[in-house]
C-alpha cells in the first residue's frame, strides 16, 4: 500500500514536470530522489535483520541452486511456480502493452498520468477488503496457490475488458485498470507465501531469491511481448486479438482449477 501511494503520485507529478519543464529538470528530480533515498536508507534502517540466523543447523541450510532443483520434484511446487510465472507475465503487461495502448488514446499528460495513478489508488482502496477475503478463504482450507490461480482469471477478465476499449474508449480502459488492481491485490502479497507453503523446509532466503528470478523473467517476457506485439498489431487494428488471447490464457486455468476443486469436494462428500 505504501509503494502504491508513491505510484499514485509519481506518474501525475512526473508527467507534469516533463511536460512543463522539459527533460533536463525531469532527470535532475529523478536522480535527486534516488540519491536522497540512498542516503536516507542507512540512517532510518539502523537495525540489521537476518533472514537466516548464524545458529541455523546444517540441516536447514541450503543453496538457491539446490532449492530450485528440489522444487521441480514436486507437482505442487511446479504448479505454484507456473502460477507465479504466468501471473508475472500478466503483471508485465501493465508496464508495456497496456501503457502503450492507453497513451495512444490521448496526448494529455493528465490522462496519461492517470493510467498508473488509478491502478495504484485502486490497489490502496481494495487491498484491505481483498486481504480479508483471502484470509477467510485460507481459514476454510484454500492455499495461496489456489488464490494466485484465481487472480489469473481476474487478470484475464481485465484484459477482455481492455480489448473492448483499446480502439477509442479510454474510460473502458480505466474500468479494466480497476479490475486488474483486484488481481494485483491477490497476486502480489501471495507469491512469497505460495512458494513457502510448498517448500516449508527450505531456507526462506533461497525461496525469496528464486521467487525474484521467476518474477523477473515473467515480467520481462510480459513486457517484451506487450512492447513488441502491440505496436506491431496496432497499424492493422488487431491489438484486441492480443488482449483476448491473454484473457483466455488467464481465464482458462482459473476455470479448470475451479472445476477440479468442485469435483474434489464432491468426492469427499460421497
Amino acid at each position: 500500500m505504501t509503494a502504491n501511494l508513491g505510484s499514485a503520485i509519481g506518474p501525475l507529478a512526473s508527467n507534469y514536470i516533463y511536460k512543463s519543464f522539459g527533460q533536463t529538470l525531469f532527470f535532475i528530480v529523478i536522480i535527486g530522489l534516488y540519491v536522497f533515498s540512498a542516503l536516507l536508507a542507512p540512517i532510518v534502517l539502523a537495525h540489521h535483520v537476518f533472514i537466516r540466523s548464524e545458529e541455523s543447523s546444517k540441516q536447514n541450510t541450503s543453496s538457491i541452486v539446490k532449492t530450485i532443483k528440489d522444487s521441480v520434484k514436486s507437482s505442487g511446487t511446479i504448479l505454484a511456480i507456473l502460477a507465479v510465472f504466468v501471473g508475472s507475465i500478466m503483471n508485465g503487461q501493465l508496464f508495456a502493452g497496456m501503457a502503450l495502448e492507453f497513451y495512444s488514446l490521448s496526448d494529455s499528460p493528465v490522462i496519461r498520468g492517470l493510467f498508473y495513478s488509478i491502478d495504484a489508488l485502486s490497489v490502496i482502496a481494495l487491498q484491505m477488503p481483498v486481504s480479508k477475503f483471502i484470509s477467510r478463504g485460507m481459514t476454510n482450507g484454500h492455499n495461496a496457490t489456489s488464490f494466485i490461480i484465481k487472480s489469473l482469471g481476474i487478470y484475464g477478465i481485465s484484459f477482455a475488458i481492455f480489448a473492448c476499449g483499446v480502439s477509442s474508449y479510454w474510460w473502458i480502459c480505466i474500468v479494466s485498470l480497476i479490475v486488474i488492481s483486484i488481481a494485483e491485490c491477490i497476486y502480489a502479497p501471495l507469491i512469497n507465501i505460495a512458494l513457502v507453503e510448498v517448500q516449508p523446509d527450505k531456507p526462506l532466503v533461497d525461496i525469496l531469491n528464486y521467487r525474484l528470478i521467476i518474477a523477473a523473467i515473467g515480467e520481462s517476457v510480459g513486457s517484451f511481448l506487450g512492447g513488441w506485439i502491440v505496436p506491431a498489431l496496432r497499424p492493422a487494428g488487431m491489438t484486441p486479438w492480443y488482449w483476448c488471447t491473454l484473457a483466455l490464457v488467464g481465464i482458462m486455468p482459473a476455470i479448470a482449477a475451479n472445476q477440479i476443486d468442485k469435483h474434489g469436494k464432491r468426492a469427499i462428500c460421497h
